[in-house]
């Protein structure tokens, strides 16, 4: 063989090695997006849809999951929208996702607020008023506030998709004590709370003839919020310990007879979600779930310097957690995976006036307001949510 016919058969050979590769290789993305409702989604002048268009635009992905993007309902949160389940389409032509399907239902979030008296229902969450017409055990101050989505390119082929929502706390762990707890108005909680605040998504899809299960899970808060009866530590725990039975089969819990039945073993899955605790967390029951779950799985991240979640302040020590994770089955192998957290290139700036520019954000420190200079992709990151996304690059193995 000549050398010329060598060179061409290499290359063909290279080339074609490459494309089984790209063929095998599946990639994630995880994105909680700050309290997407359906005023924000048709609004074209709202910043936040926008930035969040950027930062994705960082990503190559086939499997987008999405946290606290609202489910539409009829006049909800206020008159005049008249949609049912189209904001996931309506958020997939926003970022010039046309070539995705999207898979969505409603949370339980929500599903008990009131409206006022002008008949709608409360959207300024600061408001001391908006309180007394939350949903006192599932939080939300309007329907299907913070429910959960998936948007599936159109290279996987989606055969079936199940909500996992009305299963009650009791029937789930029959041992738990509901008495111990009262809800955000000090009310005893209902026997008949649900283990799900808002709900577990099933997605089976199949690319190239290789079918794995899609789990998107937002479970709740890991905190108190003010109610020093709080359940939510127990009930975080409690919807881990269900996701890790329902991926694994196996949990501290004695699961009793319950109408739902987890994946067969030796299924191939992806998980993905903000799951409300840290891994390193050595208080939160729900942290410990996550360390058993990390024994049987592939999880990510696992780095407790790894940040995923921050308030939205600008000040220099502000909460920083690692809430968000990705969980895969032994089927993959994990080829590269990443938080998305631009560097701040932060330039503490003193608290004088100062001549104001796009890159400069004040922080109060002292009773005074301080400023401090960063990056454009920080700002535009910090913009788009209080979340950063968590990708994952796949190899079916």
């Amino acid at each position: 063989m000549g050398i010329f016919m060598k060179f061409i058969t290499l290359i063909a050979l290279l080339l074609l090695t490459s494309c089984i590769k790209e063929k095998n290789q599946i990639n994630l993305l995880h994105y909680n997006i700050k309290e997407l409702d359906s005023l924000k989604l048709r609004s074209k002048e709202d910043s936040q849809i926008n930035a969040v268009k950027e930062v994705i635009q960082n990503f190559s992905f086939d499997i987008l999951s999405i946290n606290e993007m609202q489910y539409d309902l009829p006049m909800v949160p206020v008159k005049g929208l008249e949609t049912t389940g189209q904001n996931i389409n309506i958020l997939a032509k926003r970022l010039g996702l046309e070539n995705f399907s999207g898979v969505f239902y409603p949370a339980n979030t929500g599903m008990k607020a009131k409206r006022d008296e002008s008949g709608n229902y409360a959207t300024n969450f600061k408001s001391t008023d908006t309180r007394k017409l939350a949903d006192p055990e599932d939080f939300g101050i309007f329907p299907g506030q913070y429910s959960s989505g998936a948007l599936i390119k159109n290279n996987l082929k989606i055969i079936s998709s199940k909500n996992i929502q009305n299963l009650t706390w009791k029937e789930f762990n029959p041992a738990i004590d509901l008495t111990k707890f009262s809800d955000n108005n000090g009310n005893p909680l209902s026997e008949r709370v649900k283990l799900f605040d808002k709900n577990l998504t099933d997605i089976l899809v199949e690319k190239d003839g290789f079918q794995f299960h899609i789990i998107i899970l937002h479970t709740v808060p890991a905190f108190h919020f003010g109610n020093k009866k709080s359940p939510n530590y127990q009930r975080n725990a409690d919807q881990l310990k269900f996701l890790e039975w329902y991926l694994t089969r196996q949990t501290s819990l004695n699961i009793p007879g319950i109408e739902i039945e987890p994946l067969a073993e030796n299924t191939p899955f992806v998980a993905l979600g903000d799951w409300n605790t840290e891994l390193s967390n050595t208080s939160n029951p729900g942290s410990e779930v996550l360390r058993s779950l990390s024994k049987k799985v592939q999880l990510y991240p696992t780095d407790p310097k790894l940040i995923t979640n921050e308030s939205p302040s600008f000040a220099p020590k502000r909460l920083q957690l690692q809430l968000d994770y990705i969980a895969v089955s032994e089927h993959f192998k994990i080829l590269d995976a990443g938080v998305y957290r631009p560097e701040e290139m932060r330039k503490d700036l003193g608290c004088e006036n100062i001549v104001k520019k796009d890159s400069i954000r004040s922080y109060k420190e002292n009773e005074k307001s301080c400023y401090a200079e960063f990056s454009e992709d920080f700002l535009r990151a910090k913009e788009a949510s209080d979340h950063f996304p968590v990708w994952a690059k796949l190899e079916v193995k």
